[in-house]
């Protein structure tokens, strides 16, 4: 089928999506690695958000696809949308702690986990503000994370969880005293 349309694969919509963009989004694997098979550098096409394909199933937590990706086309770990966002940073702020947790173990993305957006958040940094508790202290539990880098407001993650109007004081204390108890035992 392919082969009979083989400038459809490449022909973007309205939002700069392709086939494979939509193979992603609905998590569908076995089209994903078809059309990889077919012309792998498909990984690289961002849509009009600068979202890739990896950017798209990080977004929906489609772990299969992701995996597939990164298997395939390594290099997808580096491509970063409009915003200087990563599939990490799109992973945590939309609370995918599958897809964290595929993101932290590759290989391909270990030097990206401290990757600044334009706001200079990280993904650490989009933890705290999006009030993902459970990825925020699964990214502080990982010794690469840099625990106390400043975003562009003079703010590191810790700053942020006192700031959060969600949280009691005492949870706020809680999460503090933890955060800092697991860099210290890092150390």
């Amino acid at each position: 089928m392919l082969d009979k349309f083989p400038t459809a694969i490449v022909e973007a919509d309205d939002y700069g999506w392709i086939p494979l963009h939509y193979a992603a989004y609905l998590g569908n694997v076995k089209v994903v690695e078809l059309f990889l098979k077919k012309n792998s550098s498909l990984a690289y096409i961002m849509d009009k958000e600068g979202m890739s394909a990896l950017h798209i199933s990080a977004k929906k937590g489609h772990v299969g696809v992701m995996r597939t990706l990164i298997r395939n086309c390594p290099e997808t770990c580096e491509l970063l949308d409009n915003k200087g966002r990563t599939a990490l940073h799109v992973a945590v702020e939309t609370g995918k702690k599958n897809a964290v947790e595929i993101l932290l173990k590759e290989l391909a993305f270990q030097d990206l986990i401290n990757e600044q957006d334009e706001e200079g958040n990280t993904p650490l940094h989009l933890a705290a503000i999006n009030g993902s508790y459970t990825i925020l202290l699964m990214l502080a539990d990982d010794r690469r994370v840099d625990k106390w880098a400043m975003n562009e407001e003079g703010m590191n993650a810790a700053d942020i969880i006192q700031l959060d109007n969600r949280l009691l004081s005492c949870e706020k204390v809680s999460l503090v005293k933890l955060f800092v108890y697991i860099d210290e035992k890092l150390f």
